[in-house]
């Protein structure tokens, strides 16, 4: 393990709004945090970041200030954010996507804030875990984090109450909270968003969150949810069965020049209750009996870009914070 004994002349140019930001006291503990945190491998530790700044802070004061000092951490990842994509470049009108998801955090502690026992269903057990609901730039192949909320379950948000009214905390679903991202993100200068999200935050909630931004979205849609094609308003559609007929009748081969496979595409314009006026693509690979539909807002947009834009980004969108893509450079 190195130890950073001072501030890296590296450094400076990324934590130079920061230090404004936070002021100069606080900042020699954030950078030694947010240093200590990107290099460290494995689990990390007050008492590794104790070590690993050649034991200049005690474990007591960085736990202070990652706990109770007065700062505004989401402000700051944001500014951060949209520095850093002032340094890729970033002109005014270009067009980037914000991708919406949550992810779970296994957690040994019993007492720790906001810690419940949820079930996980890809490990098919019951654990102790955060729940982080978070988005990210994707700008010029970079993904670049922009905001991050904490889920608390509705007793723990209830027994705050009685506690100290500074720890109080208000029960917010996980749509609500990607709506809340949403609204708290903005963009260098005026530009163009498009929202990227999964199944589960396919809802009025989100929706509305993207509409009021003026952000267009491409949300993936479950099968089990009805849709009104045009001109058929009262021809309710149970898309399971709707979309395998729709792909197998007016479906196209078309060939993605990247990965070079052949997906069957087709795409229908319609009503979905509770979010209006949508467009449909949906998508098969060759030889495969799995598909997908995507949802759209912008009725305007060419057969294929919604699914186009889901294929390039090389991975599942319920995974996309967890495991970054390999065809994205990920930068801190």
């Amino acid at each position: 393990m190195f130890i950073l004994h001072r501030f890296p002349p590296f450094c400076k140019r990324y934590f130079k709004r920061v230090r404004k930001l936070i002021g100069s006291c606080h900042f020699s503990y954030f950078w030694r945090a947010v240093l200590s945190i990107s290099s460290l491998s494995g689990k990390k530790s007050l008492s590794q970041f104790r070590k690993h700044s050649g034991a200049k802070r005690t474990r007591q004061a960085i736990s202070h200030f990652l706990t109770k000092a007065q700062w505004d951490a989401p402000d700051i990842l944001l500014d951060t954010a949209l520095n850093t994509l002032r340094t890729l470049g970033w002109k005014s009108g270009d067009t980037l996507y914000l991708v919406i998801d949550d992810t779970q955090k296994a957690k040994r502690a019993k007492q720790m804030d906001a810690v419940s026992k949820i079930y996980l269903h890809a490990e098919k057990r019951y654990a102790n875990r955060h729940t982080i609901v978070g988005a990210a730039f994707v700008y010029r192949n970079t993904v670049v984090p922009c905001a991050v909320r904490l889920w608390a379950s509705r007793d723990y948000c209830d027994k705050s109450k009685n506690n100290n009214p500074h720890e109080q905390r208000e029960f917010k679903t996980l749509t609500e909270l990607a709506a809340e991202c949403i609204h708290s993100v903005r963009l260098p200068s005026q530009g163009k968003a498009i929202v990227l999200f999964d199944k589960f935050y396919l809802c009025d909630t989100v929706v509305k969150a993207c509409q009021t931004k003026g952000y267009h979205y491409i949300g993936a849609v479950k099968s089990n949810r009805n849709f009104y094609p045009d001109g058929r308003p009262n021809d309710k559609k149970k898309l399971s069965g709707y979309g395998q007929k729709v792909l197998a009748r007016e479906g196209k081969f078309t060939t993605i020049k990247d990965s070079k496979k052949k997906h069957r595409l087709a795409e229908k314009a319609g009503e979905m209750k509770k979010l209006g006026r949508v467009k449909l693509a949906l998508s098969r690979r060759a030889g495969e009996q799995s598909w997908i539909i995507v949802a759209t807002d912008h009725l305007r947009w060419f057969l294929f870009f919604p699914v186009l834009i889901f294929l390039w980004l090389g991975c599942s969108l319920s995974v996309v914070l967890v495991v970054f893509p390999r065809s994205l450079k990920v930068r801190l």
